[in-house]
């Protein structure tokens, strides 16, 4: 078990450092599928606890959408899994429309692995609340910075793409288009003024 545990936090640093070679070291694993399938479920119901440990340290905005994420861990367990099973497919498809070679498992495994390391950040964050609040709106950003860098990275050397910044621009363009649905069909569901934060 020791040894598991060096490897990862050994895979993590690697993954950091150098996020290509880091994806590439991964996918050499050779990870079992029920591992990797295992793993997401695993991510979203720990990002779901660390949310809501963060929600008791610092509550959100009293919006109907907060509230609503709110009131069960695993309601909010159960989006966070939906969110990851989604970027999965969105990875994998838009990767391959774009002449990428990376494979569903690959990209499974790729979406795990990502979370694992947000989650470290995700615990650093929250010591930051805890132990020096002013900064914690710096660690915030710093965690953001990172993820975009290392997704970038990892899709590049999942797909074979030459181009981290390419990858970049493709990412955010994605999470725009993603966005404007997601608000399009809540609005549907809850009204536009819970969006807006109002009741």
């Amino acid at each position: 078990m020791t040894g598991l545990r060096d490897q990862i936090i050994s895979l993590a640093r690697l993954s950091v450092q150098d996020p290509r070679r880091g994806a590439r070291t991964l996918l050499s694993l050779d990870v079992p599928l029920p591992a990797r399938t295992a793993g997401l479920l695993l991510m979203a119901v720990a990002s779901a606890v660390l949310m809501h440990l963060g929600f008791l340290l610092l509550p959100p905005a009293n919006d109907q959408m907060s509230q609503f994420l709110m009131q069960s861990p695993i309601r909010t367990a159960v989006i966070q899994w939906l969110i990851l099973v989604i970027s999965v497919f969105l990875i994998f498809q838009i990767g391959r429309a774009w002449g990428g070679h990376g494979s569903l498992p690959d990209t499974l495994l790729i979406v795990v692995w990502l979370q694992v390391i947000m989650l470290g950040v995700q615990v650093v964050q929250l010591l930051a609340l805890i132990l020096a609040p002013p900064l914690a709106g710096i660690v915030n950003i710093a965690g953001l910075i990172l993820f975009f860098w290392l997704l970038s990275s990892f899709i590049a050397e999942l797909h074979g793409f030459a181009s981290r910044g390419k990858v970049l621009a493709g990412i955010f363009a994605t999470t725009f288009a993603v966005a404007l649905i997601v608000v399009f069909v809540l609005s549907l569901f809850i009204g536009p003024e819970a969006l807006q934060g109002g009741v």
